[in-house]
């Protein structure tokens, strides 16, 4: 039905959608400096957890890739890290591994 109002211009009854405009539009311009960092930081955290997987495993590397996030580019205290950490540990091993028991292969480390 969505997609039909988008390519209508279909209204409804009404003539007007009765919603709001939940878009948010923001001309913020940045710096080169500023897109260069963090595109360059984006891809260094990006190409950092593919290595971690890789070498350590999915179940280790995702906890550890979360830990050092938050404590880094969250700046969040170390116990709030250990939560979010615990929370994602949980979530893939006692999720996918002993209720689904999807096996994830070990990293290259553990092999």
């Amino acid at each position: 039905m969505q997609l039909y109002r988008e390519v209508t211009g279909w209204q409804g009854r009404r003539g007007t959608a009765g919603g709001i405009d939940m878009d948010e539009v923001s001309d913020v311009q940045l710096d080169r400096q500023t897109e260069l960092k963090r595109t360059l930081g984006y891809f260094a955290w990006f190409i950092g957890g593919a290595l971690g997987i890789w070498l350590l495993g999915l179940v280790f590397a995702l906890p550890l890739l979360v830990f050092l996030y938050t404590l880094i580019e969250g700046k969040e205290k170390w116990y709030t890290a250990l939560i979010a950490t615990a929370c994602t540990y949980a979530l893939v091993w006692g999720l996918f591994e002993y209720m689904l028991e999807t096996r994830w292969p070990p990293g290259i480390l553990f092999d």
